[in-house]
């Protein structure tokens, strides 16, 4: 199949432009003019150069033009404006993100054939989910599409929060030892051989301490192998990035994250936080509890609670419970899955499901706070000592020398 960007007139005059693919260009034509659009340019993308190809990998849509996105839509919908407006108003709005325009446009084209808001957004799962799908699709049937969509909002709301709480939290720590580590590489570079040729200078037999022998190689090896130095570096951290990226490696991270001290607590409480507040919301948009799990198998984060979920939808489909499967992982937090099994046997799995779901954002909103306040101390007194070690390493040396002269 190929891939091919389009320019086009609709039949009410708009300018509408997408993608579409097609195993040839005259099939392309053919599905465009079935559609009532008057073609005004064709490219076939397929054809780029790889650069072009690798650029397409960067268009997205981020986490909050889709919340903005959502709540603005559920909003337009709320007031009795018509979806087609409502989605041309908003696709102006993002007309700055060219690659969102582009997947509006195509939707309002789908739309406007005749197609379900859900059988458009479909086509696009780079943006919208499954579970925003399938919320969409069960507004639709059930004749609470406005309902559903604000639900969404509220659900991606949430999402976003914690998500930024959480990067948050851990970007600092990051942010901090990444610029220690620049800054220590410069003074290693440009001020500790001034201070090594003042020691050689002064020309004594005093033996040096062992932290300044330690200070001294060091320099010398940065300033022998800086690029050597560099280099490793950048190939080290490309490599963890590509090996990471792939599903091996992302199967182990994802795995030994949820074992690390304190952040395997926070990992663990947000992967169910996302969990059972999926569920929740998918549940009371009246999908069926096995389409729930499935789409939430699909959406959550990690691979092991993946497994885990897809284990609940066995245990339901041979006519078992599904807290069987989270009660056979210590993954799964034990007073959670004891909570879930009080609302299947109660009838009460949506109820319970908010409540848990509320219950885990409290949890990890309170390690994310401690976190952010203990971590900037805990740096401080850990840099203190690293700069108290590097001066009396240096000047100490310097002042036994001075003393014996």
């Amino acid at each position: 199949m190929l891939k091919f960007s389009y320019l086009a007139k609709s039949q009410s005059g708009s300018t509408v432009q997408g993608f579409i693919t097609a195993p040839n260009e005259d099939i392309a034509i053919t599905d465009l003019q079935s559609k009532g659009l008057i073609i005004i340019s064709l490219k076939n993308t397929s054809q780029q150069s790889f650069f072009k190809q690798d650029l397409e990998l960067f268009n997205k849509v981020s986490d909050k033009e889709l919340v903005i996105f959502s709540r603005v839509l559920a909003t337009f919908l709320e007031v009795n404006v018509p979806l087609i407006e409502a989605i041309v108003v908003l696709r102006e709005q993002n007309k700055k993100n060219k690659y969102f325009a582009a997947v509006l446009d195509q939707i309002i084209a789908d739309v406007q054939d005749g197609n379900l808001f859900s059988e458009a957004i479909a086509k696009h799962p780079k943006v919208f989910k499954s579970l925003y799908v399938a919320m969409v699709n069960s507004g639709e049937v059930t004749g609470g599409f406005q309902r559903s969509l604000s639900y969404l909002a509220d659900y991606l709301e949430g999402q976003y929060d914690l998500n930024n709480k959480v990067r948050g939290a851990l970007l600092y720590p990051a942010f901090v030892l990444s610029i220690f580590l620049i800054i220590g590489l410069g003074i290693a570079y440009y001020i500790l051989p001034q201070l090594v040729g003042v020691l050689d200078g002064l020309g004594s037999d005093v033996e040096l301490p062992i932290t300044t022998q330690i200070i001294i190689w060091m320099s010398n090896i940065i300033q022998q192998y800086i690029l050597l130095i560099l280099v490793g570096i950048i190939a080290i951290g490309g490599g963890i990035w590509y090996y990471l990226g792939t599903t091996v490696g992302k199967r182990w991270s994802d795995k030994w994250k949820l074992r690390l001290p304190i952040f395997g607590s926070l990992f663990t409480k947000m992967y169910v936080t996302q969990f059972s507040t999926n569920m929740s919301t998918l549940i009371e948009g009246g999908i069926p509890i096995i389409r729930c799990l499935e789409i939430s198998s699909d959406i959550v984060n990690n691979f092991v609670f993946t497994g885990i979920i897809q284990e609940a939808v066995n245990e339901i489909k041979a006519g078992s419970e599904m807290t069987k499967a989270f009660a056979r992982h210590p993954e799964f937090p034990l007073i959670a899955t004891q909570i879930m099994m009080v609302g299947e046997k109660t009838g009460k799995t949506q109820s319970v499901l908010k409540t848990l779901g509320g219950f885990y954002k409290k949890e990890v909103d309170v390690i994310v706070d401690n976190f952010t306040v203990l971590i900037e101390p805990v740096l401080m007194v850990v840099l203190g000592i690293g700069v108290a070690i590097f001066v009396v390493s240096i000047m100490l040396p310097i002042y036994n020398i001075a003393g014996t002269l």
